[in-house]
């Protein structure tokens, strides 16, 4: 896209759970970290979203719905964003989801 190629600036996807490193020295000396998991998918999968059709939607900062697509990425007409929804495990399939960003709900809360 735009020219741009995508093995160079983009990064590679990684399971949400797996072992990345440990770490080396200081007080949390040989702790491996295991995890890692943004807060709108941590949330799709605590709320159970784990089959294609399924949904969540949560408020704080911004009101933020995340729709389960399956396996494969659907690129939305309509101005939504395709994003990974997780990977549990390095040899499991890659999840993704839609999602719907509102950054100004509490305003309408508010209102």
């Amino acid at each position: 896209m735009f020219g741009i190629n995508k093995n160079i600036i983009l990064p590679s996807i990684r399971s949400c759970s797996e072992k990345y490193f440990t770490i080396s020295d200081g007080h949390f000396a040989s702790i491996p970290i295991t995890g890692c998991i943004g807060d709108q998918q941590a949330a799709l999968l605590g709320n159970f979203c784990t089959e294609p059709g399924q949904a969540k939607n949560t408020y704080g900062t911004g009101c933020f719905l995340l729709y389960n697509t399956g396996t494969t990425p659907v690129f939305s007409k309509f101005g939504l964003l395709t994003t990974v929804g997780y990977q549990l495990g390095p040899n499991s399939p890659i999840t993704y989801a839609l999602e719907v960003i509102i950054q100004l709900n509490i305003l309408l809360i508010m209102y």
